[in-house]
Formats: structure tokens, C-alpha cells, sequence
């Protein structure tokens, strides 16, 4: 592309210049600092978990502490390679000083398994890397993982893989580290990468049996052991399959073992594994309350094995409502059919989830069907519309569109829980959005896709951002809805700009724009000609992007949207200052900065910090100082460290350029603090450059090899 890419005057603070540049280039954001603890994300050691202490010893002898560690465990369904994973895992906690992560791959359904470029940038944010800064391809996402694991001896469970790819990027680089892979598949290509594999077969008779009385209760086990044994050989001795047999017995005090066995022996015969485990699913299904049987039955067509006690509440309420909610979930916990993994929330597993969403699809319950699927996109709606407007309360949205209003869902109290909630539930989600597309519910397909903007413009998460507003664009237009199509066109063009898509980006923004102008929408017209503008600016076309932010400003000024003409201002001031009409950008500067002076927006840090840089271009250093010094004072009440970093180098560069160079070292070093605290590493190492090129002396360091001057 053409434009000139050119700067004048002496640059002070972080500039981009490239032919191209990727994502914009306003660095504020109002998110908090994620936490800065270990990552401890296992989850509970299973309560029930008897035996493997050879696959246990055969994993202990994989830890070395001179190098990566990478174990495979495989095995069929059922047969406990998550529990042994875990377990194994929680016992060798202290072998793994720096943390634990964990992620289920979702490898069991083989039509959404779950790409590394998801997982990467969510094990990224655990370690501490802003989000901000977390690279958008997967081969910079991989080389970025390795560079911070490089020093770090932690442990990744990769849960339920389907292929060795799936895993091979999550692998950590620090020696004394391991990566424990879970897969129903014999990954046969890891062991290329170094992998040794752990073969799980169901339990011995004996060690069944152990499981059975562990649950069931020991004395009715020395009171019938053949029964006992009989009822694990119906189970083929299959972890869950016993866990579920053995719940049977907990739940019909008055049947014997032999009782049971009986039961699960009519009409086919023993130790197949999808026998074993429908005979008992259904075994255990048959005699659950009614109320608890129903709820089961609801909650299989969930797209997901794991949920909120929301949704199940959400389910129940819907015709033939389950009345006792607690109770229902209770009795389900007591049958082995859930478990709870976190305090309100519970999980299925698949096998057993699988058993639910057949019993969904059969018979009188299939009527019921969309009206439980109704409920589900309600509940993530009303939720996420919640948090959504707790994250970025200036946002302007339409008002959501339920089947039916559902309950306003408990208050976030703080920005820090409405961004945990979308991060917890960003994969159900995008689970539920296919959920509604698949049964043609477009409205709450684009709905669902247009709430999760704060979430995907905070964390990221670039591929399930373009997937999921591609789909909700398509939605909106098969409903007719030109409004909902012309934001998630917009927001498409900013995920598609950010990951270096410019074409594909200024067409979606050309969509987005005809479609503003179709319904009359020109405070929205003007918001697409920003975003446009800052893509054409970041190719390099500096004339071009001023001529569109012109034309925003005068639109946003017809339709009194003080906000955004502030912001469009702003960039065509920092426009100016960078290509050295200094004058005109300081006139432009002064008049946003103006607009914003005391409205609390997320933008007045952003403005003040451009003033300021806009001064000390034009060598005006008090003015310079005046800006920089406000806007380091608004930056740090506000706690928005990565802008705070980026004033104290600006001040640094000040400093430096008056030959104050201890004072500039200084601000160099806090700006190198500030920035680690952000997670923002790329701009800590420019910091620390710049201290380490002043010395600790009193002037700037020459090397050996570098002139007079």
C-alpha cells in the first residue's frame, strides 16, 4: 500500500512506525491487573481414587530435573486417566513451585476440540502477561509460552486430548516441568516429541471391588463379596461404571449387592465398556426422585459438561418446572451422575453428559427440547448483558431480546468479577452461540455474539472473537436485524485489524458503514469511519486516516456525540504531532483534552499523555512536564499501569534530553516495574535498555566502539 510513514522532531514516549502495524494503537484499557499469584488450576483430587500405583510409580520415574518432562496417558473411556492425572498431579504439588495449569481440550468431541490458540493465550494470562500482549498467531503465541516457562518448573495437565497437536504447543520449556497429556487415543506422534506413555486398562477385580466399598460402604461388601465382585464384572470394572454401580446401592439401601448386579446383568452380558456404562447410567437414571430425573434430562442439551447453578435454575423453571432445585442437583450429586468442581458450579462427564443429551432427544421429553434450549440462551444473555454493562458501562447496545425475561442475575461487584465470569464462560459462550445457530434462533445468535465484545476487546482470544462475530453477522442478517449486522461488522473489522487482516478488516468496515447509512444510524457511521481510519493510519496512509477522521468529527459534532469526537480529535492531533505539524496538533490536543477534562472517561488519560508528547515534540519540555506529570498523576489513581509506564519513559526521555540523567534512570526503571507489572514485556525490555544505557553513573554509557558523539 502507499502513504508515507514518516516522523519529525524528536520523538519522546513509545511510537509505532511500520509499513504495518497491527491493532490499534490506543493503549488505555480500563481492565485491572489480573492476579499475580501462583496458578494453581487443577481440579479437586477425586475422592474416590483407589489403586494405580504402578501407572503412578511409571509417571514418578518421568520427573528429571534437568529437563522438560512429557507423559501420555491413554486409555478408553471411563477408565480413570483424568482422575490418575490429577491425582498424581495434586501429590507432587510442591515438585511444581511456579504452578499448575490445567485445561480440558474437549478431545472426546471430536467436532470442537480445542485449538492451542485458545488455550495459549489463557495460560499466558495465568502467568502473569497482560492481555494486551499476548500475540495473536499461534507461533508467537508458542515462542512467547517457552520464553516465560523457560526459567519456571510448573506442570500442564492437557485433559481429553484428540490429536498430539492439540498439546505439543502447551509443552513448558523449564527444566523440572512436565506436561501430562489425557487421551482416549494413543498419540503414537508424541512419542517423536520425547513422550512416554502410560496404558490405563479397567481396574482389577480386587481393586474394584475396593472402589465399590470405599463408596457403598465396606460392611456390605464383607456381608456378599462374590456379589460384590459379580457387580464390578457387570461394571467391567470400569472406574466411573463402579462409581455409578456403587452410588445404585447408596441410593437403594434395601437392595442387596447381588440385587443390583442382577439388575445390571439382565438382558446383556458383562465387561463390554459401553455396556457396562449405559447399563448403570440407565440403572442409576431409573431410580432418581422424578424431579432430579427431569433436571437430568435438561441439562444434556447444554452444550457444555460444565455449568452454573444459573443455568441449572434457568432449566428448571421451564414448563413442568423442577420445584426443588438443590435438592434435584443434590440427588444427582449422590447418584455419581455430577460433580461439583468449584462451589456453584458442576460438571458431567461426557460420558455421563452423552447418556443425559440421549434421554434429551428420545421421546415425549424431544417437544420439550427448544423450550429448554430457550432458557439456556436467556440465561447466558441476561448474565452476560449484566457483566457487560459492569466492564464498559458506556457502551451503547440495544436492549436484549429474550424468549422469555428471565430473573436479573446476582450484581458483579466490581470489574475484576464481571471480567472472571466472561472468562470462565467464554467457551460455553461460544458453545451456546452454535447452539442457537444450529436451531436457527438467529436473534440470540448475534445477541449472544454482540455481548461478548468487552470480553474479547479485554482478553483477547482473537480466532473465537472473528468466529463468533462472523457468525453473528450472518444471523443478523438472516433476521433482518441491519443494526445487529452492522455492529458485529464493526467489531469484526477491529478483531480481523488486530490480528494483522487489514483488507479483510477495511471490508468488513465497508459493510458496516453502508449498513450505518441504510438505517440512518450516523453517530454509528462515525464510529466505523474511526475505526477505519486507524486501520488505513497503521498501514501508513497518515493523509488518508485524517481525511476519514474529519469526516467522523463532523458527523459526531451533527449528532452531539461529545465522546467520540473527542476521541476522533485526539487521533488526528497525534496524527499531526507525529508527522511535525506540531502547532496544529497541539490546537487539536488542547480541544479534546477539553472535551474529556473531568468526565472520568477511560480517554482522558490517553489525551493528557498525547499533549504532553505533542509538546515535548514541539520542544515546548514545561508544557511537556505540566501534560506528562497530570496525566502520570490520572494514570496512577486510576491504577491502569501499562499507561502509567508509558508516561514515566516519556518523562525518562524528557529528563535524559535536559542531561538529568540520574532522575531520567530513574523513570526508566519504574517504567521497566511498571510495565513487568502489566505483563508487558516487549516494552520492559525497551525500559531497561534505556536505564542500562544511562549507567549508574552520571551520563550515558559508550561502548568501545562508539564515536564521540
Amino acid at each position: 500500500m502507499g502513504g508515507q510513514n514518516t516522523l519529525s522532531g524528536t520523538v519522546y514516549g513509545p511510537v509505532v512506525q511500520a509499513a504495518v502495524i497491527h491493532g490499534d494503537v490506543y493503549f488505555s484499557n480500563p481492565v485491572p491487573d489480573l492476579p499475580r499469584h501462583v496458578p494453581r488450576q487443577l481440579p479437586p483430587v477425586p475422592s474416590h481414587f483407589t489403586n494405580r500405583s504402578d501407572s503412578a510409580a511409571a509417571l514418578d520415574a518421568m520427573l528429571t530435573p534437568d529437563a522438560s518432562s512429557l507423559a501420555m496417558i491413554s486409555g478408553p473411556p471411563g477408565v480413570g486417566k483424568s482422575s490418575l492425572a490429577v491425582t498424581w498431579l495434586h501429590r507432587h504439588r510442591d515438585d511444581f513451585p511456579d504452578g499448575q495449569l490445567y485445561v480440558d481440550l474437549r478431545g472426546n468431541l471430536a467436532d470442537e476440540p480445542v485449538a492451542p490458540s485458545t488455550v495459549l493465550p489463557r495460560f499466558l494470562h495465568a502467568l502473569g502477561m497482560r492481555p494486551e500482549h499476548v500475540p495473536t498467531g499461534l507461533t508467537e503465541q508458542t515462542a512467547l509460552f517457552r520464553t516465560l516457562t523457560a526459567e519456571l518448573r510448573i506442570a500442564v495437565l492437557c485433559d481429553n486430548a484428540f490429536s498430539a497437536a492439540q498439546a505439543r504447543a502447551l509443552v513448558p520449556a523449564g527444566n523440572g516441568s512436565i506436561c501430562v497429556v489425557t487421551s482416549r487415543r494413543p498419540l503414537t506422534s508424541l512419542l517423536l516429541d520425547g513422550a512416554k506413555a502410560v496404558r490405563l486398562e479397567p481396574l482389577g477385580a480386587d481393586s474394584a471391588v475396593e472402589l465399590l466399598g470405599r463408596i457403598a460402604g465396606r460392611e456390605r461388601i464383607v456381608v456378599d463379596h462374590r456379589a460384590a465382585h459379580e457387580l464390578v464384572a457387570a461394571c467391567g470394572c470400569f472406574p466411573l461404571a463402579v462409581c455409578v454401580g456403587a452410588a445404585l446401592l447408596s441410593i437403594r439401601p434395601g437392595w442387596s449387592i447381588a440385587d443390583v448386579a442382577a439388575d445390571l446383568f439382565a438382558g446383556v452380558g458383562p465387561g463390554h465398556e459401553e455396556f457396562s456404562m449405559n447399563m448403570c447410567l440407565d440403572q442409576a437414571y431409573a431410580v432418581l426422585p422424578p424431579g432430579a430425573a427431569l433436571l437430568y434430562r435438561r441439562l444434556g442439551v447444554h452444550p457444555g459438561p460444565e455449568f452454573d447453578v444459573g443455568i441449572a435454575a434457568a432449566v428448571a423453571a421451564a414448563e413442568s418446572a423442577v420445584i426443588d432445585v438443590p435438592d434435584a442437583l443434590a440427588a444427582l450429586m449422590d447418584a455419581s451422575l455430577l460433580s461439583s468442581p468449584r462451589p456453584s458450579r458442576y460438571r458431567f462427564h461426557d460420558l455421563i453428559h452423552r447418556h443425559a443429551a440421549s434421554l434429551a432427544a428420545k421421546g415425549d421429553f424431544s417437544s420439550q427440547r427448544i423450550a429448554t434450549v430457550r432458557r439456556i440462551l436467556d440465561q447466558y444473555l441476561v448474565t452476560a448483558d449484566s457483566a457487560d454493562h459492569v466492564l464498559y458501562p458506556e457502551r451503547r447496545r440495544p436492549a436484549p431480546d429474550y424468549f422469555t425475561r428471565p430473573p436479573e442475575p446476582a450484581p458483579f461487584l466490581n470489574v475484576a468479577s464481571a471480567l472472571e465470569w466472561f472468562d470462565a464462560e467464554r467457551e460455553n459462550l461460544m458453545a451456546v452461540q452454535r447452539l442457537a445457530v444450529e436451531h436457527g434462533m438467529d436473534t440470540a445468535a448475534w445477541q449472544i455474539a454482540d455481548v461478548m465484545y468487552t470480553l474479547f476487546s479485554s482478553l483477547g482470544f482473537h480466532q473465537d472473537w472473528i468466529t463468533a462475530y462472523e457468525a453473528g453477522a450472518e444471523a443478523a442478517r438472516a433476521c433482518g436485524h441491519a443494526l445487529g449486522e452492522a455492529r458485529l461488522r464493526t467489531g469484526l473489522g477491529i478483531a480481523l485489524r488486530d490480528v494483522g487482516r487489514s483488507i479483510e478488516a477495511l471490508l468488513a468496515f465497508d459493510a458496516a458503514a453502508a449498513l450505518r447509512r441504510e438505517i440512518g444510524d450516523r453517530r454509528g457511521e462515525a464510529l466505523v469511519l474511526h475505526h477505519t481510519a486507524v486501520t488505513r493510519r497503521n498501514n501508513g496512509d497518515t493523509a488518508g486516516a485524517a481525511e476519514l477522521l474529519r469526516a467522523a468529527v463532523a458527523i459526531q459534532g451533527e449528532v452531539g456525540d461529545r465522546r467520540g469526537k473527542a476521541r476522533s480529535i485526539g487521533a488526528l492531533g497525534e496524527i499531526d504531532s507525529l508527522t511535525g505539524r506540531h502547532d496544529e496538533a497541539i490546537a487539536l490536543l488542547r480541544t479534546a483534552h477539553g472535551m474529556l477534562a473531568g468526565t472520568g472517561d477511560r480517554h482522558e488519560v490517553l489525551v493528557e499523555r498525547l499533549l504532553g508528547e505533542a509538546y515535548a515534540r514541539s520542544g515546548d519540555r514545561t508544557a511537556a512536564r505540566s501534560h506528562l506529570g497530570a496525566a502520570l498523576d490520572r494514570a496512577s489513581a486510576i491504577g491502569v499501569l501499562f499507561d502509567e509506564g508509558i508516561v514515566c519513559e516519556a518523562l525518562g526521555a524528557l529528563d535524559e534530553n535536559e542531561g538529568e540523567w540520574a532522575s531520567a534512570r530513574h523513570r526508566y526503571m519504574r517504567a521497566e516495574a511498571l510495565y513487568r507489572g502489566w505483563g508487558a514485556l516487549q516494552e520492559a525490555q525497551r525500559a531497561s535498555g534505556h536505564a542500562a544505557r544511562l549507567g549508574p553513573a552520571t551520563g550515558p554509557v559508550v561502548g568501545p566502539d562508539a564515536g564521540p558523539g
